[in-house]
């Protein structure tokens, strides 16, 4: 992805990942992934070349697999800033959703890519442009990479984005406006873009939850494995991943 994305960055390193993106200036999209506790003692210097770039640097650890990290995160001034569940789902697990009303399609058009940037927007309570960059029309020729939206009758109402890598497929930016919640649309595009991944040869699902999607994902069989922790300078401001 970081090909598509301008002047985006992904390095693994001995120890951890260390990625930016400076079209996305969010802690999340420009941080330090830790893969084992050798290398702890790299973050400080890792965050600098992030913040030396004039983007806010963030870590991204799996709670209590690198404590370590999480201990140096602290050392430096880092606070936890965000805490989701991550979760998975595999083929036998995975319910049924039946909404008649709802048509999903998957985007192939510019047009259907704006669109769904619009009401992953609407949904977040972000402006758009915050996430336009995650909706180029290059995305369209990444393999592995879905885009759907759910529509009722001529309204948009739903949006989600499957990205299936190997033996996963990972889901990202559901996202139902506040009008049209409760009827099942995220859900339905949520187990579309699973569906779709499974039949690409994964053997799980997976995602990280927000607060309110958590119930809906637990219904659709998702069962929580581990924590996402982010961590990022006291002053970054607050944000919404899709």
């Amino acid at each position: 992805m970081c090909d598509v994305l301008e002047g985006a960055r992904f390095e693994r390193r001995p120890g951890y990942v260390w990625t930016t993106c400076p079209s996305i200036p969010v802690p999340s999209f420009n941080n330090v992934l830790p893969e084992d506790d050798a290398a702890a003692t790299a973050l400080e210097g890792a965050l600098s070349e992030i913040a030396a770039l004039g983007l806010p640097p963030g870590l991204l650890v799996r709670r209590g697999k690198t404590p370590a990290w999480e201990a140096e995160a602290e050392r430096v001034g880092l606070m936890v800033r965000e805490e989701e569940p991550g979760m998975v789902v595999t083929p036998a697990e995975l319910g049924d959703v039946d909404v008649p009303e709802l048509e999903i399609v998957r985007i192939k058009t510019a047009d259907g890519l704006a669109q769904a940037l619009a009401v992953a927007a609407e949904g977040f309570a972000v402006p758009p442009e915050l996430f336009a960059p995650l909706y180029d029309l290059a995305f369209l020729g990444v393999d592995g990479v879905a885009y759907y939206l759910g529509r009722v009758g001529e309204t948009d109402v739903t949006t989600g984005t499957g990205f299936t890598i190997g033996d996963a497929v990972g889901i990202f930016s559901i996202a139902t406006p506040p009008q049209h919640r409760g009827r099942g649309y995220g859900a339905a595009v949520t187990a579309q873009a699973v569906r779709d991944g499974f039949r690409a040869g994964a053997e799980f699902a997976w995602l990280g939850s927000s607060p309110s999607g958590y119930p809906v994902y637990r219904r659709l069989g998702f069962r929580r494995v581990e924590t996402h922790v982010l961590y990022a300078a006291p002053e970054a401001a607050a944000e919404v991943r899709p």
